[in-house]
């Protein structure tokens, strides 16, 4: 329902006139003659229902209800005055929810936020990471990167980058094996091995050559970003994609144990709402240069 309030001149009148005791001096204040304040405050006072004001003289006092009303007012007005002052001739900045896919947050994106930031100069962005399986989340928020087959028929999308799938480990690993580069097929299999819930050793063995079995894992991780991490801990040789182990290997926290690798057919997707295409391209634009520059 509607409600109607009185003017913010009015009670303005009124808090000065609270503050001085004078109607006279609130009208020197607000640059106003003393009939002016009179009417505000009437106004004021028809609106409530009963006076806020005791006319004695030439002076005047507040009632019980004008000192209640004084006491909270002031801090109303001051709200007043905060929120044309947070908007007040100066550029709002545009706002953006991104929803990052966990894995890519921990691994790739989170180093590069200030790049990111650098390339959105205009957003006040808000970065969520919403369980895979929350497939109205792209509804629900302006852009996701998500890693998928690119089959999503609720939404409109564009793969951010192809990616690449090889086996690493950390240096500490090899060293404690006695073993150097690169290794052969049999040689990895030899060692501890990092299995991923939603990856099969089986391709990466079939490209190289050797049957194609399921080989028995050290531990197996549900996050990507924590295979990698255990990776760099010396904990065993794993499968990695090439963008989220980029700084790792580019770093020698890993390495690559030889040159055999897969296509990744489950690849990084920017996801949105059907129609706010023009709205997130310079997202997705900044977002894919970010990708390109880590796989140079």
């Amino acid at each position: 329902m509607y409600k109607r309030y009185p003017s913010v001149q009015s009670m303005s009148a009124f808090i000065h006139a609270a503050r001085s005791g004078s109607f006279s001096s609130a009208a020197r204040k607000l640059d106003l003659t003393h009939s002016a304040i009179s009417q505000q405050i009437r106004a004021l006072e028809e609106f409530i229902g009963q006076p806020l004001f005791v006319r004695e003289g030439g002076g005047s006092n507040l009632t019980d209800a004008g000192q209640l009303f004084a006491s909270v007012l002031s801090d109303g007005l001051a709200q007043i005055d905060r929120a044309l002052s947070s908007v007040k001739n100066r550029s709002v900045a545009q706002r953006l929810t991104l929803d990052v896919d966990s894995e890519l947050a921990q691994s790739w994106l989170n180093p590069r936020l200030p790049q990111l930031l650098d390339g959105l100069p205009d957003y006040e962005v808000t970065i969520l990471s919403m369980p895979r399986s929350d497939r109205s989340t792209f509804e629900r928020v302006d852009l996701s990167l998500r890693y998928g087959y690119g089959d999503w028929d609720d939404c409109e999308m564009t793969q951010i980058c192809g990616d690449r799938v090889m086996a690493v480990a950390s240096p500490a690993l090899l060293e404690r094996h006695g073993l150097q580069l690169p290794l052969s097929p049999a040689q990895i299999l030899e060692l501890p091995l990092l299995g991923y819930t939603r990856r099969s050793w089986i391709p990466w063995l079939d490209a190289a050559g050797m049957p194609a079995v399921e080989p028995a894992a050290r531990v197996v991780f549900d996050n990507a970003a924590n295979l990698i991490a255990a990776a760099e801990a010396g904990v065993g040789a794993g499968l990695v994609r090439g963008l989220l182990a980029a700084d790792a290997l580019r770093s020698g926290r890993l390495v690559a144990l030889n040159e055999a690798q897969i296509a990744a057919h489950y690849n990084l997707y920017a996801v949105w709402p059907h129609g706010q295409a023009e709205r997130v391209a310079p997202v997705v634009e900044v977002i894919k240069q970010l990708a390109m520059h880590t796989q140079r």
